[in-house]
């Protein structure tokens, strides 16, 4: 077995269903992810005032594990991205072997979402 062969082989277990990954709509199609705000959420805690930027916005920040060929198009940094129907930006993507890690960040001031 190649290496390429045992990194899907892993892919398919991070992205299984009955291990990690839930279906989340992003930007309008259904697909097999895995969501997580552990990461993003050190990176607000370190932002001074909490989940506060340098810009005195207020944020939510997600990060999404996805395969590649389940999105009709990769995201790019500063561009929307919709999961769930929220809007986020996006702050990074990376592609790691046919898995995008996407950073994304809902911003709002006062009360409402930019």
């Amino acid at each position: 077995m190649s290496f390429k062969d045992m990194a899907a082989a892993d892919a398919g277990v991070f992205l299984n269903l009955d291990e990690f990954a839930e279906t989340h709509e992003l930007n309008g199609v259904p697909c097999v992810c895995v969501l997580s705000r552990d990461e993003t959420d050190e990176k607000a805690a370190a932002m001074p005032g909490g989940r506060r930027t340098p810009d005195g916005l207020h944020g939510d920040f997600l990060t999404v594990c996805v395969r590649k060929s389940d999105l009709t198009r990769i995201p790019k940094q500063g561009e929307n991205f919709k999961v769930d129907k929220k809007r986020y930006t996006v702050d990074s993507c990376a592609d790691d072997m046919g898995i995008l890690t996407i950073t994304l960040g809902a911003y709002r001031m006062g009360g409402g979402l930019l």
